[in-house]
């Protein structure tokens, strides 16, 4: 009786096997073909994506790879070649678009990515990726007025795509205006949470509230932007409406009293005084997705451990310090930060873009 049991599982086995399809077979290999890419053998994976592709030769996704794997190569006619017939499969989406472009990018003929991500735009009017790759090109043209156009206009359809925050907040925090570039970088950190970009925007927000704000006996100071009134809208008999540099100084300058460091410990609790006032007075005219999200952190008790979360790469002693001193207040924030009912959502009422 055993025999026969065993012999009829074998069977069961076996008939599973020969019923795979090519297309199981091909999704099957792909993934020791991307490991391989990973690890540097770029040609030992075209050969397996090849016999993927003609497994399953309805799927974009093999092309796709081979391609990418060319471009990782340098080869970028050969990926421009196996891209361009890649657009005629059906269901193939923004990322296609983005690595044509980038070829083309790449291989020196920016005026051809442009027209590619534009062609994507149309396809994908909501891909964010496609007018980060547009900006890009114009930044590395030192032309930051158009590519600050292009990020800005990848939130406006986008808003949870995390690389046009993190350009803006590049591109702001070397300018004047510092504080939308904080508030930018800050989004990013929550939309993009542990990456290697995040850990060098942590250092730069830092860096940011540590030369922006001077302390003193007799008198203190901040310069975290210029406050520029519209004269004209007041000619015009339009109600003043003061730009958010100035609602922020109003109320940030407030918690500089007292404070004798600029170091982690006092911005933290500069930022919760500005949190603090600024929902008092302020929030319904100038509100946004992260000023919320400080409040909800606030309302929670866990503000200023957030705060030495955000900074905590640019002050990692500071950081370490505290956290071996205070490791029930860092799990109670960890444990409300992980849970997936308190991430940062941006959506098209409460994004920012300025």
């Amino acid at each position: 009786m055993k025999k026969l049991i065993l012999t009829v599982t074998f069977l069961a086995f076996y008939c599973v096997v020969i019923a795979q399809t090519d297309a199981e077979k091909a999704r099957a290999k792909v993934g020791k073909a991307i490991e391989l890419m990973d690890n540097g053998s770029i040609d030992e994976s075209i050969v397996i994506l090849e016999e993927c592709e003609k497994l399953d030769p309805e799927n974009y996704l093999y092309p796709y790879e081979i391609a990418f794997a060319y471009v990782k190569k340098k080869e970028y006619e050969k990926a421009i070649r196996i891209l361009k017939k890649t657009l005629e499969y059906d269901n193939i989406n923004s990322l296609v678009y983005q690595m044509l472009g980038n070829a083309y990018s790449y291989s020196g003929d920016e005026k051809r990515a442009i027209r590619t991500y534009e062609k994507g735009m149309k396809k994908f009017p909501n891909a964010g990726n496609l007018h980060l790759e547009k900006g890009n090109i114009f930044w590395f043209q030192e032309k930051y007025d158009e590519a600050v156009n292009n990020y800005r206009k990848g939130i406006e359809v986008d808003p949870m795509f995390a690389s046009n925050y993190y350009r803006l907040a590049l591109l702001y925090l070397s300018s004047s205006d510092k504080l939308t570039g904080l508030i930018y970088a800050e989004i990013f950190m929550n939309l993009e949470r542990s990456s290697a970009r995040t850990r060098e925007i942590s250092k730069l927000i830092y860096k940011t509230y540590k030369n922006a704000i001077t302390l003193g006996k007799d008198e203190s100071s901040m310069d975290f932007c210029e406050i520029v009134i519209d004269a004209k809208s007041l000619e015009d008999g339009g109600d003043l409406k003061l730009p958010l540099c100035a609602i922020f100084g109003k109320h940030f300058v407030l918690g500089m009293f007292g404070m004798e460091k600029v170091n982690s410990e006092s911005i933290a609790k500069m930022r919760a005084s500005f949190i603090e006032r600024f929902f008092e007075e302020d929030y319904k005219q100038y509100s946004n997705v992260l000023f919320d999200y400080q409040k909800k952190l606030l309302d929670a008790g866990l503000l200023e451990t957030y705060t030495r979360y955000i900074l905590q790469m640019g002050d990692s002693k500071g950081f370490n310090e505290w956290a071996i001193a205070n490791e029930r207040k860092l799990n109670k924030f960890t444990d409300w930060y992980l849970d997936k009912e308190n991430y940062m959502e941006v959506t098209q009422k409460n994004k920012f873009i300025n």
